[in-house]
């Protein structure tokens, strides 16, 4: 059972803006399965309104996803603080900013923000790269995520999954990650020098609530050119904006804590 629902996941998370549609053909080459398992797999999620189908057996993503996302965000009330700090951060910067978490040791993508204009494209991951698919050593808001688990936890993490590198700045051992994963804790926020994505750098910040405990790493994407030069100003915006965010956050738990 634990195995149909992580490959019924996997069929979702191929779902995504540069590849919208998929057919069974193309999920069981993408996922090393049998046609016929894979047309199951996605009748299964169509007969559940978790995909559309479409004419010659096509299938895009269902409007039941639509009304569960719905459901987790009125369960998760910081998403909207969030997503109000990161449209202001938008628009004072003209960057463009990112908030994911850690899931199961790969990186969930869960919000953006544009600035006026949509912010320039060097802004932004390639087309059809998912959050998913870049390693968290590898990104700003892997190494804040990172940076708020015990060593032996991330150690486990890379053991399992590995330490894939995207750029030759990514980061591909063991020791280098620790280090930087030091660094990232004692300054409270993580750099991102074109180990991602080339032409691209990051900032990121983890967000704390209530307890400390971190829920989420917001972060800003700037083009290296731009990077150079407001480095330390874009950090500093980056910083601000996460400290307000928590103050939000905090005052708005501790409400609900003395209802």
């Amino acid at each position: 059972m634990l195995s149909t629902v992580s490959r019924a996941f996997e069929v979702l998370s191929l779902f995504t803006p540069d590849e919208s549609q998929w057919g069974a053909t193309g999920v069981a080459r993408r996922l090393d399965l049998s046609k016929s398992s894979a047309h199951d797999l996605l009748r299964s999620l169509w007969e559940l309104g978790m995909l559309e189908r479409q004419p010659g057996g096509q299938y895009h993503l269902g409007l039941g996803l639509l009304a569960l996302s719905q459901q987790v965000a009125s369960v998760q009330p910081w998403l909207g603080a969030a997503r109000r700090e990161m449209a202001a951060l938008a628009h004072q910067t003209g960057e463009i900013i990112h908030l994911s978490v850690l899931h199961h040791g790969s990186l969930l993508h869960l919000e953006d923000a544009h600035p006026p204009g949509g912010g320039e494209h060097l802004g932004v991951p390639p087309p059809g790269l998912a959050s998913a698919q870049v390693p968290p050593q590898c990104s700003a808001m892997g190494k804040a995520l990172l940076s708020a688990l015990p060593w032996p936890q991330v150690l486990e993490l890379i053991q399992r999954q590995g330490l894939g590198s995207l750029t030759v700045n990514s980061i591909n051992t063991a020791d280098e990650l620790q280090t930087e994963l030091q660094r990232v804790r004692e300054r409270g926020y993580a750099y991102d020098v074109e180990e991602a994505f080339p032409g691209v750098c990051c900032i990121a910040v983890p967000v704390r609530g209530a307890g400390g405990q971190v829920k989420a790493a917001m972060s800003m994407s700037v083009p290296s050119p731009r990077f150079a030069q407001l480095k330390q100003e874009r950090r500093a915006q980056l910083l601000e904006a996460g400290y307000h965010l928590e103050r939000v956050l905090n005052a708005e738990e501790a409400l609900l804590m003395a209802q």
